[in-house]
């Protein structure tokens, strides 16, 4: 599975006071959003620091799957490839727990196939394959 690391998951409780301060310190707000889901609003921001794009989010989308609270802070990997599918299989094949099915979602910087993982040691990761990039 040929992947590259495309963003880090933070987990905040005040996403505008998160931003302002990634802001103090030299990044830049690439989106800002929300995605509507069956649970309600999923309030998101992106934003490139130092080479690396920040996802910061107060809800992630998968936290209801983890049978433990999610505290603020470092959440998840998101690993970028070209085949979902081809992935997806490899991760089921080699035991890994599935959080979140594969599935497509639009968001403000574009739409993409994601899906969720627990590694045997616990790591949350996202596969995700790029359908329309807007960054």
């Amino acid at each position: 599975m040929d992947a590259s690391l495309w963003n880090i998951g933070i987990k905040v409780e005040d996403l505008d006071a998160e931003i302002g301060f990634f802001e103090e310190l030299g990044a830049k707000l690439l989106s800002r959003g929300s995605r509507i889901r069956e649970d309600g609003a999923h309030p998101h921001a992106l934003l490139e620091f130092g080479g690396t794009r920040l996802f910061l989010t107060p809800k992630p989308v998968f936290q209801e799957a983890l049978n433990h609270p999610l505290m603020p802070g470092l959440t998840h990997a998101v690993f970028e490839v070209d085949d979902l599918d081809e992935a997806y299989q490899r991760l089921i094949a080699l035991g890994t727990e599935v959080l979140l099915e594969p599935v497509e979602i639009s968001t403000d910087f574009g739409s993409r196939r994601i899906s969720f993982y627990r590694s045997p040691n616990g790591l949350v990761f996202e596969v995700m394959q790029i359908i329309e990039s807007k960054v």
